[in-house]
């Protein structure tokens, strides 16, 4: 019997490309349910996405009395959201649990963000980086709905002789509090050479007696107090100097300093008054300053770089403080974490970033332990940085495992990168994965490479799936590209060993940052090669050799019609497969703006539509930002015959995306003309498969265990598939096409 996938909404897929409406359906869902046990520990947010450069604020996202946590990575430009709920463990207590609808609400930021109320209406406000300076967006509710409004795309302030709009550069963490608590928001940021700090009074109460005036250009209620603030002056290292005349610029030996400060105010030995934390671009420690002044006149007289007293932060590069109560006991604890943009040097450890020193003191009097160095990221896969996940049943038991790619982590042989091993313990059906090995098949002792970048096909063309993977030298800086063939039988589970590697060279043009992607686009037995580019390009090489010897000619530089430029974030990556059930090829791309696009509707490399509105939101699809220098695998982890999504990114996470295209399995189908044909049968060394109609061949032995996965057929094409290594026994061909399913059987001398 054969069965068909019928639309359960009246063929819409087909009529909203004619009608020009197909860009409204949804195709993917965030996936929350699919569990993940690490260290036989269940975790609470497996599929967040990952967390470097963190950092950490809260506000009310839904509509009950605690406020949730919002983060915002800086290496990723990306905005991750927790609530604060039920430990869905049964603990008791509470935790943060990922909610990925709020992360839709936020604009795109860039560097830092600071969460505020400027209005005083009790709703906190977003302060954004912008290349004008400071966006202010104004958090608007409505019943139990809440969205921004940008009020302001730059602040002005009143400089020495003119308004000027207000700088805080991309390096920096501003401070935005009441510093003079009159009831409305100043600001504190230090200077283009990163030395003294300066103040940013806000008139607003004093002009008009309400706090919620941001200006303009012409009016502006924001004033330079001062040429600095706080009577002090950042050393050449660590060190802080007092007593420094404002009024005098001194550069010292005229040394520029880098600029790149974070500040956090708020009194942190009872006293009353401000004191500052300040994070450098070139310190590892968090600099404690103590002021024994109030309100406007800052004056600091002392600093230490051992804060807190126990347990000091000590991280490789700029720590940025941040003060929020993340154990749910009323008190604001201390986290930490490096405020970068990338991993300088590749000497931080991302998998380990995130600081968090429990409050045992008050808010105005703390005293901070320290409970952890991965907050959040041990309750999420995180490799580190760069994920790039693929599907595959490793273990043989007929669903679908993940295989990671790791960006690197520092060690005593320097920075290196593994695969992660995720198994499938559940089914086809139902999975559920847990943490099987950081180091599959133990690369980091075979090779010194990072950014490894996985791929499953058949690459020497023997019939059995293989194992590939891109990686950048550490010795010689470049892309290299290896595979490990699979020595296992026909029909057994495979079989890797690294000592079997082969590397393919690549063309002479590839550099790195590039994304190779293998697949055999012309039909002919072999694999090609599609490239995606730092530029935004697509090149497509055919293979003009075989599978023993690869030669690859570029056929285009600008495949599927993507150009330079023609994704802004550029670095496309790539995966292969029919995601809309039509029988054919199409192409999923993931850039590093972040964005993912499905090419579709035509034959390979024509494909007439392009789209972006794919994801779950609101009740419509939408295009949700998933982080910088994505990565992704496509594969049907959930046993529903649709294409599933796992997108690495930046962070080191993975977030899974779950096919709700509007199709399901139902009755019988009444038998289609098609001319399915396999031969010889019996098969000694070759079976020859042809098919009237294109689709995506799988190869099962006679028990069911999976010889060749989703390997492309085209129409009225012959593909050959070498029988060599197969034991001898019943096999079974199933041709899926659309809606339909053909089977044939062969036996294998």
């Amino acid at each position: 019997m054969r069965t068909k996938y019928t639309f359960c909404i009246f063929f819409v897929l087909y009529f909203m490309a004619a009608t020009g409406a197909r860009s409204q359906q949804i195709w993917f869902k965030m996936d929350t349910v699919t569990t993940l046990l690490a260290n036989d520990k269940k975790l609470i947010n497996p599929w967040a996405g990952g967390l470097n450069a963190s950092q950490y604020q809260k506000m009310h996202l839904d509509n009950d009395a605690e406020e949730d946590l919002v983060v915002y990575d800086r290496t990723n430009s990306k905005v991750t959201t927790f609530l604060a709920a039920a430990d869905p463990a049964g603990s008791g207590k509470k935790v943060f649990v990922h909610a990925p609808y709020y992360e839709s609400l936020f604009p795109h930021m860039d560097n830092w963000m600071i969460l505020a109320d400027y209005n005083g209406d009790g709703l906190k406000d977003l302060f954004g980086s912008n290349p004008f300076g400071i966006s202010v967006y104004k958090q608007v509710k409505t019943g139990n709905a809440w969205h921004w409004e940008l009020m302001k795309d730059a602040i002005y302030t009143r400089g020495y002789n003119s308004n000027i709009n207000l700088q805080v550069y991309g390096t920096d963490i501003p401070g935005i509090t009441d510093i003079d608590d009159d009831g409305d928001l100043d600001l504190l940021t230090f200077d283009s050479q990163g030395t003294i700090i300066e103040l940013h009074q806000n008139l607003s109460m004093e002009k008009f007696g309400v706090p919620d005036s941001l200006g303009n250009e012409e009016n502006t209620v924001f004033r330079r107090n001062g040429e600095c603030w706080g009577n002090l002056r950042k050393g050449n290292n660590e060190d802080f100097i007092f007593g420094f005349d404002c009024g005098v610029t001194d550069s010292e030996d005229g040394r520029v300093m880098h600029a790149g400060n974070s500040i956090l105010l708020n009194d942190l030995n009872g006293d009353g008054k401000k004191d500052l934390l300040v994070g450098h671009v070139s310190n590892e420690h968090i600099s404690f300053l103590t002021n024994s002044a109030s309100g406007l006149i800052g004056n600091f007289t002392a600093y230490t770089n051992s804060y807190p007293p126990t347990d000091p932060v000590l991280l490789h590069i700029f720590p940025a403080a941040y003060m929020e109560d993340v154990d749910f006991d009323g008190v604001k604890d201390l986290l930490v974490a490096p405020n970068v943009s990338s991993n300088d040097g590749n000497l931080t450890d991302f998998r380990s970033s995130g600081w968090f020193y429990h409050n045992a003191g008050t808010n105005i009097k703390p005293d901070f332990k320290l409970q952890q160095k991965n907050f959040l990221q041990d309750q999420m896969i995180d490799v580190g940085e760069n994920a790039a996940p693929t599907f595959f049943d490793v273990d043989g038991d007929g669903d679908l495992d993940m295989v990671i790619g790791t960006g690197g982590r520092p060690g005593a042989a320097g920075f290196k990168g593994s695969l992660w091993l995720l198994e499938n313990t559940g089914t086809a059906a139902m999975p559920a994965f847990k943490l099987a090995t950081e180091n599959y098949l133990n690369i980091t002792a075979a090779l010194s490479v990072y950014n490894l970048k996985p791929q499953w096909a058949d690459f020497n063309g023997d019939g059995m799936t293989d194992l590939g993977f891109a990686a950048t030298s550490s010795a010689s800086l470049k892309l290299e590209y290896r595979y490990i063939p699979n020595k296992a039988a026909a029909g057994a589970a495979p079989q890797f060993n690294m000592a079997d590697a082969v590397t393919i060279a690549l063309p002479a043009d590839v550099q790195i940052g590039d994304s190779p992607y293998f697949y055999d686009g012309d039909d002919d037995g072999d694999l090609d090669l599609l490239l995606g580019k730092p530029q935004g390009n697509i090149y497509y090489y055919k293979n003009a050799g075989n599978s023993k010897q690869f030669a690859f000619n570029l056929e285009t530089n600008a495949f599927a019609g993507v150009g330079n430029n023609d994704f802004t974030g550029g670095s496309p990556q790539l995966a292969v497969m029919d995601f809309d059930l039509d029988g054919q090829p199409d192409l999923l791309t993931a850039d590093n703006s972040g964005t993912i696009r499905i090419f579709h509707g035509a034959a390979w490399g024509k494909w007439t539509q392009r789209e972006s509105l794919l994801v779950a939101g609101n009740g419509k699809a939408t295009a949700p930002v998933f982080g910088n220098y994505l990565a992704v695998a496509a594969g049907d982890y959930n046993g529903d015959k649709k294409m599933d999504l796992a997108i690495g990114n930046n962070a080191g996470g993975i977030g899974l995306l779950t096919n709700v295209l509007p199709i399901t399995v139902t009755g019988t189908e009444p038998v289609q003309s098609i001319d399915f044909k396999v031969y010889p049968n019996p098969v000694a060394d070759y079976v020859s498969v042809h098919s009237s109609r294109g689709g995506s061949l799988r190869i099962l032995t006679a028990n069911g265990k999976p010889v060749l996965a989703n390997r492309n057929v085209k129409a009225n094409m012959t593909l050959e598939i070498s029988t060599l290594n197969w034991p001898a026994g019943l096999y079974i061909l199933e041709l899926e096409h659309g809606s339909s399913r053909n089977v044939k059987k062969i036996v294998v001398r």
